[in-house]
């Protein structure tokens, strides 16, 4: 059963939202500190530092994106008249299933065993129809706001993407010949996280893997996204806080690109906390591909020295083992030393 999220005008949190008893891992790491990278991308070298980005992190910020903070700023506007409307509004495009477009919970919350403090809406093609129930006498500022940033943004991605094969050591003619690229395979969300009466007893959104092959993150000003750090010099496992830089991106590595890297770029996990006296808006936009693409380890990554990590796995097939088995996931495609899949989960 789909959860939709209430008004959280709660005086106190209710036990459904309180997770101040739970303890397990990775929820239970302390909090520390840790440098995450900020790349200019156009740093001459842009390439050497995303790949180690990429492989150190999983997560860095980006400058000198091209996109004008006018149309993220009509963006965040935008997203707070969304998410201001009645809950009865909102119910009017409520989704029906955790990945679907429309109003409503996190798609991971039926992993977890409380509720978040959060409330969603996913946009996978046009908002047109749903754009005329939220706003029958004016929903086109809405529509032209949603189309051209998803036009910018959908640019934005495919440079990444590029930078990012490019510093695993694709040619441009390897790039081009790579059946990855789908321009109309678009996914938004749209994240509201209220302001909270007792924020530590309460979680935003659980930590997780994104699942695609990157994400690329705006948010209105507002701290709370925390990325779980391994162990390094500066201390043991901690979760490190994102800073909030003004018109800076923030761009997450996912499962497929830690599979098409071969295991060798992290897949970040990460979680949200949420504010006593903040509303955090976010959106993130997710790069994935057409479904019937298996992605797999890059040829040019496997030698004699090193074979393939993983099996090659498609987009559904992917969401339907995480929908199983939610962070063993990769676990079901994982290849051993001697060649054999060491989970015999069916796709």
């Amino acid at each position: 059963m789909m959860h939709h999220p209430q008004n959280f005008q709660f005086d106190s949190i209710p036990d459904s939202h309180d997770w101040s008893d739970l303890y397990y891992h990775p929820f239970a790491a302390p909090v520390g500190s840790g440098s995450i990278p900020v790349i200019d991308l156009n740093d001459p070298k842009l390439i050497e530092k995303i790949g180690m980005a990429c492989k150190e992190w999983g997560v860095f910020l980006i400058s000198n994106h091209g996109i004008e903070p006018e149309i993220l700023n009509q963006l965040g506007s935008q997203m707070h008249q969304l998410f201001a409307l009645p809950v009865e509004a909102k119910l009017k495009v409520a989704k029906t299933d955790g990945y679907g477009a429309g109003y409503g919970g996190i798609p991971i919350s039926p992993h977890f065993p409380k509720y978040m403090w959060h409330e969603g809406y996913i946009i996978t093609g046009s908002p047109l129809d749903h754009a005329q129930k939220l706003w029958p006498d004016d929903y086109s500022s809405f529509c032209a706001v949603i189309e051209e940033y998803k036009k910018a943004i959908n640019s934005l991605g495919w440079r990444l993407m590029h930078a990012i094969l490019l510093s695993l050591g694709m040619n441009e003619e390897e790039i081009n010949h790579t059946p990855i690229e789908d321009s109309s395979k678009i996914s938004m969300h749209l994240n509201s996280y209220p302001a909270c009466p007792d924020p530590d007893r309460v979680l935003g959104m659980g930590p997780h893997t994104d699942s695609g092959f990157l994400t690329i993150l705006y948010t209105n000003g507002v701290s709370g996204l925390q990325v779980l750090r391994h162990k390094d010099d500066v201390g043991p496992e901690r979760w490190v806080t994102v800073p909030v830089i003004p018109n800076k991106f923030v761009i997450n590595i996912g499962d497929l690109m830690h599979v098409l890297s071969n295991g060798r770029y992290h897949n970040v996990v990460h979680r949200v906390i949420v504010s006593r006296t903040n509303q955090r808006l976010s959106a993130g936009y997710f790069l994935r591909p057409p479904v019937d693409v298996k992605v797999e380890p890059l040829s040019k990554l496997i030698g004699p020295k090193e074979g393939p990590v993983y099996k090659p796995v498609t987009w559904p097939e992917l969401l339907r083992m995480k929908c199983m088995l939610y962070d063993k996931a990769l676990q079901a495609i994982k290849i051993d030393d001697l060649g054999r899949v060491l989970d015999d989960t069916k796709l």
